[in-house]
């Protein structure tokens, strides 16, 4: 017997699936200045729109996870707000999970097995 999902059928009756959809650049944006809000992060608004776009690239995860490390440098450099160029120079320090998991694939030679 073959069952949509994979599921037992039995079992896909007593289920409700929900359909989702990605978030679009405003909605990720709004998440992101409430995130900023709640950890009482300065971000100005040129580089909420720069978050959204790494956001939109990668993940709302891997840009939400930006911040704090964002933050720590901007106020190394005696800001209390993040900028642009810190946004910039911490996606270049850490990789979101699709670019880690592609860049292992291609290096794989070097690793132990």
């Amino acid at each position: 017997m073959t069952s949509p999902h994979g599921i037992p059928v039995d079992l896909l009756d007593r289920l409700v699936i929900i359909r989702t959809e990605t978030y679009g650049p405003t909605e990720m944006i709004q998440i992101l200045a409430i995130r900023a809000q709640v950890e009482e992060i300065d971000i100005d608004e040129e580089s909420l729109a720069f978050l959204g776009e790494i956001g939109q690239q990668t993940s709302l995860r891997h840009a939400i996870q930006l911040l704090s490390p964002a933050s720590v440098v901007a106020k190394t450099n005696g800001r209390e707000k993040i900028c642009k160029a810190d946004l910039e120079e911490v996606n270049g320090l850490y990789l979101d999970a699709k670019s880690s998991a592609r860049l292992l694939q291609e290096q794989q030679e070097r690793y132990i097995t």
